[in-house]
């Protein structure tokens, strides 16, 4: 079936050994290989929702039952097995010094022939080739949070008590485990007592290892191995190359032999190399069939009679190579795909080997005769090879008493057995799980890398990869392609629209444009969207939103503030484009399926008719017949802005048919080639081709008469008559109303669980009697292989239609009025944890955790059948703010806009006030949400406060009345129930009222980027030694210095006039020394008096100075070459510390207390640190590590002096930088940190016993100062922070980037790593900085001249008022001193 990854070349996927090909003896497939004709139109990925013609091509994914061959063994095993590491979707790995970190990126070496922002030349080589289009360039990662145990049994009766308990005790545990880390745990287990087993043939097999396959496509797959004394029933090989065959018909001596083997295996000749395949059973025991049960096992005895009669011809005549190429069971072939074809799978394999004890003589043997020999032979070379590949730990070798009749839950001792079974499998599975989990998150590929969105890679990673497979196809649409070249190298100012039949292969085809316009404009940005493919590409405004953040990534490197609707992203859209051009790259935005998206989308594609910027090609495609096709007909009146894809001709449609049948089939029969042929002629799309080719490889049977197909809907409807006389109507009814009942698709978990609570699934044969249930699902994705698919919702792997028509037809079906309310409550109950007799094994406990992935699916799920049943969520969860706050730390805020725009039935003009309301204020504070819903509460407080707060009485009136619900929720953010940021006022937000207005600056705005470009008001704030009330700001460019009341955001004391002021230095509580240009000068900001300035001038560029005392400073001299020790009072030097004759120190720290002092020395190679005492006067130390260089830029000193930490590096070595940790009491190297990654910001703090430093991956690290362990790695910022910011006494520290690529701002406890609060601004800010009791955090932002206070609040403290504090004299309140001024 569909799934996320590109059908690439592996190690772990597929037997060594094709249809009919010797292992170690033959390399050419079986399989005929035609160019492209037998690929896929539609991508392992692609969601057919998009546009209904990802049926334009056969599937991408092998789904034949002949495409899985008997896996060889022994010697030939040995040659064909090429033992490799699985392909790895790793970033940088860190040293083993470190804490595990959450990725890395590295910097493209790749050329392009533009430029691009640093944050994107900080991107690997992948995530540039992914923003820019490159789709050649680009590996596509397919795994997605999902790991599978895989079941393999030699028998099914001889595990059955084993597994039951590896089911109902083991595996719930474990999969909760994942669950709350975000990953969805999944077991197959296709090893039960059912008929399929018994008939010993080739479907069985080939149903195991498909759906092996599916899953190790896109999960991390555990097998878990029950193997001790047997390999169960030996298979007949389905197909033997034609000189093995021939030779074995020569070699078998007796008539009646070669007989047997005529008379069961049939030539092939269409095959590559040609084979003898062995005929179906029902060839000759019709009765195989039969409805007659008595009937059935009558034709199932003979054909086991048959089949060892045939197994003993072929053990006498091949070779011990043939033998282990021909004869397998299925667990060696279930083995062999997994274990033994990736290294990285057999590391992770559980292999259970149970032991019987006091066994009595011959009481283990196995009969004498040459098949059992022949098993035994290969059992013990699968045991040797076992335990060479297999990690020691993971082989659980048991010992058990036998008794007759096996193990018993009646025998105390094999209870006990099973018990230590359960608990060993618990430990082993659970730390192989951990060690996946660890690395995955270790070596995600699509992390956040300098504030480039690692959601936004994962997204057009899933667009990539649909792409690449969809590009696969051969239609004969060159003359289309050239024509679709010409508009992109001409000059055209408008968009072409491509358009056909739904199916007639547009996707496939602008799949192909993409891959080759790389080619054609190699300095174009490349931007591409097929609707559907994912939840952010279903709708308009999300589509718009991705485009608008991989061109603002591509051309200004980071993101700003948006709001979230369609009429904010064409504006910005048009602006970015246009920006685009000039003078280069140029730029192509491709969208396929407009078709796909909802009526009110399509009317507000009106911007389409607007001439093109210079330099920008936009190609879109839909069906005709269509409402948009209409719409873009009346609105792009141009020549030549349709393009028409045109119907196959018979012959083309021919040569597909003959490719898709050989994709399917691996072999083309000539008669039944004639009668599809003979069906394409009344209809020539792909869609349609497609269907019959598939038909014709599954239908075997001839369930379905091919006579009444004559389009593309009934093909679909022979399709569902093929699986219903398969499977049972009942059984798909079920399965295909759940599918299209939910909201994106479910999971193989929960698909399992809720087939498994429907009597239909369960038997009283099967040991668990909700077996059926995993087989079935088994089947009718194999069945249904290129019509259904993975899909990345969340971080869910979900199985959905992959066409839209399909979808549509299946819904009208199965979905009927009567079934949609039965199922949608049934699928209520199961996410909300109600089900009633709950099947062993089956259920999850509910959590509440926002990590939880079952919380997740059920925040994302319930609304959406809530809704379809009572027609209304608003009061439920819309207008329910707990219920707001738990789905949007859970899972996303656009699909909490989904629900609102769905309880609007699609037209949000519609809404009440109240939603109206909510839904303008998601779409203010969508990306700040989107970071963490956590913030919600301070987000919807700082807007709303102009809204219910505001100066004019009428205006709060007028909306409390307007809006009762929201007036009654912002009533409650004073007192938060989780710990936020609370604004003091608005200025940190916009509102809905800012954006109402129409005299608003955000309006005037020429670009919403000059938000983050806004002028600089801030250079720095800085706090007072003691009190939380008043801070100071300096603003170089506006000659400015100004005292502020934190808490009422207003000045209570403005310095103006003061020449170019760059820093400052709080000498007591009036009196402040500033940097002015290079003269360091004193102020009394009580009574803006100018003091006096200190004697020297400072260097340039390093005019670094820190205090000693309240009447002393120590000063860089200019030169460099010495410190100076000056009277603040008098201005005079007092005296001057010196190491010696051309010595440049370039740096100066000062401990707070003011007695020791630290430079770095850039003369002396390696750069040292030189230590004094400023009280005696005395150099302490001059600190060396030979071949290594100290960035004296990155040092911190603790308050006492008694620390100094500095980022170190080694000479001549690009790696990363790292840490040391000096004991200034004794001058000895104290501790030594390789983070593995460059540190951009550090601090430390003696009172916390720690060191922080701020890593260049977005981590910041916590190191205890005593240990030297790693205590915390705190991860939340989307780029590097620059700046850290401790409290006064050391226990909460504020992080943040000043940059402008991350927004948000951190508050941390170091006490416990915990995330205390955290808030973005719709604005950048310049400076930030956290009050002494670390409850509130001032903010310059960018454009505002006024600072912007949060406080931090909870649920006890929300009521608490700030203690009001003094600064200065009363008279001089809200003093204004210009210095400049002649008074």
């Amino acid at each position: 079936m569909g799934n996320l990854c590109s059908k690439r070349k592996r190690s772990d996927s597929g037997s060594i050994k094709s249809e009919g090909s010797a292992a170690g003896k033959k390399t050419q497939p079986t399989t005929e290989t035609l160019p492209n004709h037998s690929q896929d139109l539609k991508g392992q990925n692609g969601q057919s929702q998009g546009n209904g013609d990802g049926a334009a091509g056969t599937s991408s994914v092998s789904t034949d039952p002949a495409s899985t061959s008997t896996a060889p063994k022994g010697a030939a095993l040995q040659r064909g097995r090429i033992m490799t590491e699985e392909p790895s979707i790793s970033g940088d790995s860190t040293s083993l010094q470190s804490p595990t970190g959450v990725g890395a990126g590295g910097g493209g070496d790749t050329a392009h022939p533009f430029a691009l922002p640093p944050e994107m030349k900080k991107q690997t080589d992948n995530v540039q080739n992914l923003m820019l289009g490159r789709l050649s360039r680009t590996k596509p990662v397919a795994k997605g949070r999902k790991i599978t145990l895989y079941v393999c049994v030699s028998f099914s009766q001889d595990f059955r008590l084993e597994k039951g308990k590896l089911h109902t005790e083991v595996y719930p545990k474990l999969r909760e485990h994942c669950s709350n880390q975000g990953y969805e745990l999944h077991i197959i287990d296709l090893h039960w007592k059912t008929e399929l087993e018994d008939k010993e043939d080739h479907q069985f097999p080939e149903l195991c290892l498909e759906e092996l396959r599916r899953e190790q496509d896109v999960s991390y797959v555990i097998p878990v191995l029950f193997l001790s004394n047997s390999l169960g029933a030996s298979l007949l090989p389905k197909t033997v190359e034609q000189q093995d065959f021939e030779m074995a018909l020569k070699n078998v001596g007796d008539p009646e032999s070669r007989k047997l083997l005529e008379k069961w295996y049939t030539l092939d000749s269409h095959s590559q190399p040609p084979c003898f395949r062995l005929k179906p059973i029902s060839t000759h025991f019709p009765n195989i069939a039969s409805d007659n049960e008595s009937e059935k096992q009558g034709a199932i005895n003979e054909w086991h009679s048959v089949k060892e009669q045939i197994l003993g011809v072929m053990l006498r005549v091949f070779t011990t190579e043939l033998r282990d190429t021909y004869l397998t069971t299925v667990i060696e072939q279930e083995i062999h795909n997994s274990i033994f074809m990736s290294r990285e799978t057999g590391k992770r394999t559980v292999w259970v080997n149970r032991v019987f004890t006091h066994l009595q003589a011959g009481q283990d043997a196995e009969s004498s005769s040459p098949i059992e020999n022949e098993k035994d032979r290969r059992l013990q070379s699968l045991h040797n090879e076992l335990k060479s590949q297999l990690v020691a730990d993971h082989i659980l070798r048991l010992l058990v008493k036998w008794q007759e009749g096996g193990l018993s839950l009646t025998s105390t001792e094999h209870c006990q057995y099973l018990d230590e079974l359960s608990k060993q499998l618990s430990s082993q599975l659970r730390g192989i799980i951990d060690e996946i989990i660890e690395e995955d998150k270790t070596k995600a590929m699509w992390k956040t890398w300098y504030g480039v969105d690692g959601r936004l890679c994962s997204e057009l990673n899933q667009q990539n990869i649909f792409c690449q497979q969809s590009a696969k196809c051969s239609l004969p649409i060159e003359n289309v392609v050239s024509s679709i070249k010409q508009y992109v190298s001409s000059d055209k100012t408008y968009p072409l629209v491509v358009h056909g039949e739904t199916g007639s292969g547009k996707t496939g085809l602008l799949s192909r444009v993409v891959q080759q316009c790389g080619s054609w404009l190699p300095d174009a940005f490349i931007i591409f969207r097929f609707v559907g493919v994912t939840p952010e590409s279903r709708s308009l405004v999300q589509i718009l939103r991705t485009i608008v953040s991989q061109l603002g990534f591509l051309l200004k490197g980071r993101s700003y503030w948006i709001p979230h609707n369609v009429q904010w992203y064409k504006k910005e859209l048009y602006k970015l484009i246009t920006a685009a051009t000039s003078p280069s790259p140029s730029l192509l935005l491709i969208i396929d399926g407009l078709d796909e998206l909802s009526p009110l989308d399509i009317a507000e594609l009106n911007w389409l008719s607007e001439p093109l910027p210079p330099r920008v090609r936009m190609i879109l495609s839909c069906s005709e017949g269509t409402s948009v096709f209409q719409f873009l007909k009346t609105n792009l009146k141009q020549d030549g802005a349709f393009l028409a894809l045109s119907p196959l001709t018979q012959q083309a449609a021919e040569c597909l048919l003959t490719a898709s049948i050989l994709q399917y089939s691996h072999s083309v029969d000539s008669e039944v080639q004639k009668r599809l042929c003979a069906r394409v002629k009344p209809c020539s799309l792909p869609l349609y081709i497609k269907i019959l080719a598939w038909l014709s490889s599954m239908d075997v049977q001839g369930l379905v008469d091919l006579n009444g197909v004559t389009d593309v809907k009934t093909a679909i409807g022979g399709l569902f008559e093929f699986l219903e006389k398969s499977f049972g109507k009942q059984k798909v009814e079920q399965l295909m109303a759940l599918v299209c009942a939910s909201r994106y698709g479910l999971c193989d978990s929960e698909l399992l669980d809720l087939l498994a609570q429907s009597p239909i699934f369960c038997s009283s044969v099967t040991f668990l009697d909700w077996a059926p249930a995993s087989l079935f699902l088994a089947q009718i994705c194999k069945s249904l292989g290129p019509f259904l698919e993975w899909s990345l919702a969340g971080n869910s792997l979900v199985i959905r239609c992959r066409d839209r028509l399909l979808f549509d037809l299946a819904k009208e079906k199965y979905l009927n009025p009567s079934q949609e309310k039965k199922i949608r409550k049934e699928m209520i109950d199961y996410f909300e944890g109600n089900i009633r007799n709950k099947k062993k094994g089956r259920d999850l406990n509910k959590s509440t955790s926002s990590s939880n992935r079952h919380h997740r699916r059920e925040l994302e799920e319930i609304p959406y059948q809530q809704l379809r049943l009572n027609g209304t969520i608003k009061t439920a969860c819309l207008c329910n703010l707990d219920w707001l706050l738990d789905k949007l730390q859970t899972s996303s805020v656009y699909s909490v806009i989904e629900d609102i725009a769905f309880e609007a039935q699609g037209d949000t003009t519609k809404l009440d006030s109240d939603l109206s309301l909510l839904l303008k204020l998601l779409e203010l504070s969508a990306s700040a949400l989107q970071h963490d819903g956590r913030q919600l509460l301070g987000q919807l407080y700082g807007r709303l406060l102009p809204v219910f707060k505001n100066e004019s009485a009428e205006v709060s009136s007028s909306w409390s009345s307007k809006c009762p619900l929201m007036k009654s929720i912002f009533l409650k953010l004073g007192k938060p129930s989780i710990p936020n940021f609370l604004p003091v006022s608005s200025s940190v937000l916009h509102s809905p009222i800012h954006l109402d207005d129409s005299s608003c600056a955000v309006k005037s705005l020429e670009n919403l980027w000059d938000l983050c470009e806004g002028p600089l008001y801030f250079d720095e704030l800085i706090r007072f030694k003691v009190g939380n009330q008043f801070s100071i700001s300096l603003s170089t460019s506006k000659e400015e210095v100004v005292v502020w009341d934190v808490y009422g955001e207003k000045p209570v004391r403005t310095l103006r006039g003061v020449f170019n002021p760059n820093s400052l230095k709080v000498i007591d509580e009036t009196r402040v020394v500033i940097l002015c240009g290079r003269e360091l000068q004193l102020f009394n900001l009580d009574d803006g008096s100018f003091v006096c300035k200190l004697k020297g001038v400072m260097n340039q560029k390093m005019p670094f100075f820190g205090l000693h005392d309240e009447q002393h400073l120590v000063a860089l001299s200019r030169n460099r070459m010495y410190v100076n020790l000056i009277n603040m009072e008098t201005g005079d030097c007092v005296t001057t510390f010196k190491v010696g004759e051309d010595r440049f120190l370039n740096s100066l720290i000062v401990s707070e207390n003011g007695k020791i002092l630290v430079c770095g020395d850039e003369t002396q190679k390696p750069f040292p640190l030189l230590v004094w005492d400023l009280t005696s006067r005395k150099l302490l130390y001059d600190l060396r590590i030979p071949h290594h260089e100290f960035l004296t830029n990155l040092a911190a000193i603790t308050k006492e002096g008694h620390f100094v930490c500095c980022v170190c590096r080694e000479v001549d070595d690009p790696g990363p930088n790292f840490i040391v940790v000096y004991d200034l009491q004794s001058g000895t190297l104290f501790k030594k940190w390789k983070p593995g990654y460059s540190t951009l910001a550090i601090s430390i703090s003696a009172q916390g016993g720690c060191v922080i430093n701020a890593l260049e991956d977005n981590r910041i690290l916590v190191w205890d100062l005593v240990t030297g362990a790693c205590k915390y790695s705190l991860s939340k910022h989307t780029a590097p922070a620059n700046m850290l910011r401790l409290d006064y006494k050391g226990s909460r520290c504020l992080s943040c980037d000043s940059t402008g690529r991350d927004r948000t701002i951190c508050l941390w406890d170091l006490t416990n790593g915990s995330l205390l609060a955290l808030f973005t601004p719709d604005t950048a800010f310049s400076a930030c900085e956290v009050t002494n009791d670390g409850l509130g955090i001032m903010i310059g932002l960018r454009g505002k001249s006024d600072i912007s206070t949060l406080l931090y609040k909870t649920k006890i403290s929300g009521d608490s008022e700030q203690a009001q504090e003094t600064f200065g004299k009363e008279d001089n309140q809200g003093k204004v001193t210009d210095l400049k001024s002649p008074t």
